[in-house]
């Protein structure tokens, strides 16, 4: 599209009739040259031995329904049911936002070579494998100075940007590389062209951008995961009923009962190629391939069936018994095949809202939620709501001991947790200053920026950052604070740009180091950070209070994944002392999974937080080590009481 432009540009400065017929000229061969020009059945019924039934352009939607963009998708009597797509026009489709550096594309054999920002993915239709030295390069650069691929994107840098202070290193990238044949799938080279079904070029190429994107409806693709609040049928049905979520299962798949064998068996492929690339527990759970995993644990036959409803129970055993980790859960579970129904449940339940005055399912929890709370907190605070979970993974209980224990400590601190508390807020108690908040977020839809609107009250439920730099205001208008606490008693985690946001307060200049391991590509990744927590925009050594106050961080079991990554990395730099209890864990950056079925779900990454020293990496899931620690019972008596909170610090 950029080469199109150019034309167009070029033919506004043209002079005269000639030189416009020259362009125009010139832009027709570009698109021959850009766009493959489809094989009809008429001319050729046959693509390496397949039997074409029909091509078709299918739009795509991306939370909207005036799509600019489409996508050419084959369907081969061989394959019934299953979509084949262009990997040049899917690839242009997922760069098409952000081309630099261009893409390149060349053909040396049978090897289909695409070439970003100095790297390249082999794409051998001969051998059927595609593989790439290094992922991150071929998808960075993130940011200047930054790791290619680094774990804030370039729209997250809100106060901070990547160190110039101290340089971003990885250890040499391992060459990563899939094998179709093991997956019993093919890509199919058309001339100049690779053909693939859709979901296995989804799996090879969004994996590596911890991502999932669209999904297939039988006419045409919907981002359904960024969407997943507006689709019907989520627990959470956020979201009245909608033109878009109405367009996405009423498409050809809707009122089928199954597909094919053929559609079953890509969607399996497809689901163990995603998982494989993906999950960053394997190592712990000793999966070598999640074909053998499932097929061990009897699911295989469930997850292969043409009728999706049939395999709600595998997923779902799957995601919360056998993954047992607060970052493993479905969010969307109807399928678009037989989908029908879901619409007029939605609706059913729009009129059943209206009838007592609400909009939506999320104006209700709202109302409902006061009142919910109200009845946890009449249940004794001694009861243990998960005795008799089971005590490891070969038994069929409904969910996993990891997962039971983390949700018991949640429980348990929303029965603490006082009325009204907030999500956010601070509390000066005499020298101590506790800073509380129940999540890492950072509100990327801000209006104005914080250079042009300083952080207010109103920003302490929405941004992390907002809520320190607001604290550390109060702080020093106070002038007596010698101790600052970070309550993290029932914080779930969040964003990592946030994460790294309120580490630069603990620091003694701005500067944030993050280290993991990236599972994908093989290496070891030490990220450095510098917070403008003066709000300056000079990016110096007075940033950061480390040294000027004492910092504490509390932890209970509830704090999980940034909530544990937090103390951790504090901990490393010698930041902070933590007390409290051991926190919950959650050592992986969560990606995102979903399926041909249109199954949305939310999966531990291959993105792991932790530390390597020589060549033994250990992750932070447990690493953090309580300085202060509380019996359940002492904590009990403190969590959300800040004048108690600051007591139980070391007195002077």
């Amino acid at each position: 599209m950029r080469l199109i432009n150019r034309l167009k540009n070029r033919d506004k400065d043209c002079r005269n009739l000639k030189y416009r017929l020259t362009a125009m000229g010139m832009m027709l061969v570009m698109l021959c040259l850009m766009f493959s020009v489809p094989v009809s059945a008429e001319e050729s019924e046959e693509i390496a031995g397949m039997t074409l039934l029909e091509q078709q352009e299918a739009r795509v939607f991306r939370g909207t329904l005036d799509s600019v963009y489409t996508l050419s998708v084959w369907k081969f009597k061989e394959q019934e049911d299953v979509p084949y797509i262009s990997l040049k026009e899917y690839i242009n489709l997922l760069f098409v936002e952000n081309y630099n550096p261009v893409l390149d594309y060349t053909w040396e054999g049978d090897v289909f070579l695409v070439s970003r920002n100095g790297e390249s993915v082999c794409v051998d239709t001969a051998n059927q494998t595609i593989g790439c030295d290094d992922w991150q390069t071929f998808l960075g650069p993130n940011a200047a100075n930054a790791n290619p691929d680094g774990v804030i994107a370039k729209e997250e840098f809100i106060a901070m940007r990547p160190s110039v202070k101290n340089e971003s290193t990885r250890t040499p990238a391992q060459r990563y590389e899939v094998d179709l044949k093991d997956y019993g799938v093919e890509m199919i080279r058309q001339g100049r062209n690779v053909l693939m079904p859709f979901a296995v070029a989804q799996a090879i190429f969004v994996t590596p951008m911890m991502d999932g994107w669209l999904a297939y409806n039988g006419d045409d693709f919907y981002d359904i995961v960024n969407s997943v609040d507006s689709i019907y049928g989520t627990g959470s049905m956020k979201s009245a009923p909608n033109p878009y979520a109405d367009r996405w299962y009423s498409g050809s798949f809707a009122d089928r009962q199954e597909l094919s064998e053929a559609y079953a068996a890509y969607n399996y492929a497809a689901m163990c190629l995603l998982l494989d690339l993906t999950y960053g527990h394997k190592e712990e759970k000793g999966i070598s391939s999640f074909d053998s995993y499932l097929e061990e644990n009897s699911m295989k036959e469930a997850l292969l069936t043409p009728d999706p409803k049939d395999d709600i129970d595998a997923l779902e055993k799957l995601f919360t018994v056998l993954f047992d980790s607060g970052h493993d859960a479905e969010v969307l579970s109807p399928s678009i095949i037989d989908s029908e129904g879901a619409i007029d449940k939605a609706q059913l339940i729009h009129t059943l809202l209206q009838f007592i005055g609400y909009d939506t399912v999320a104006e209700l929890s709202e109302d409902l939620t006061p009142i919910l709370e109200g009845l946890m907190k009449l249940i004794p605070k001694d009861t243990d709501l998960f005795e008799g979970v089971r005590e490891n993974e070969t038994e069929d209980p409904t969910i996993g001991p990891n997962v039971a224990k983390l949700l018991d400590d949640t429980m348990r601190m929303s029965l603490l947790k006082p009325f009204g508390y907030g999500s956010g807020k601070v509390d000066i108690e005499g020298d101590t200053c506790v800073i509380y908040f129940d999540g890492f977020r950072e509100d990327l839809t801000r209006p104005e920026s914080f250079y042009t609107k300083l952080p207010t009250k109103d920003d302490l439920e929405t941004s992390s950052f907002g809520l320190f730099y607001y604290a550390f205001e109060k702080i020093k208008e106070d002038g007596n604070v010698k101790k600052v606490v970070i309550d993290l008693s029932d914080n779930g985690g969040g964003s990592v740009a946030a994460l790294v946001a309120t580490l630069g307060f603990l620091s003694n200049d701005g500067e944030v180091n993050l280290t993991y391991r990236d599972l994908l590509n093989g290496n070891y990744c030490t990220e450095y950070y510098h917070v403008d927590t003066n709000l300056d925009g000079l990016f110096d050594d007075e940033d950061g209070y480390g040294g000027q106050y004492d910092f504490y961080i509390l932890t209970t079991g509830s704090s999980y994944s940034c909530g544990n990554a937090f103390p951790y990395f504090a901990q490393k730099e010698n930041l902070a002392k933590i007390i409290g209890e051991q926190p919950g864990g959650g050592d992986c950056v969560v990606a995102t999974y979903v399926d041909a079925y249109g199954h949305v779900g939310v999966i531990s990454g291959f993105k792991k937080l932790g530390t390597m020293e020589g060549n033994t990496f250990t992750s932070d899931e447990t690493a953090v080590k309580v300085d202060i620690p509380l019996t359940r019972e002492e904590g009990d008596e403190i969590y959300f009481h800040p004048k108690k909170i600051a007591e139980a610090l070391p007195q002077d």
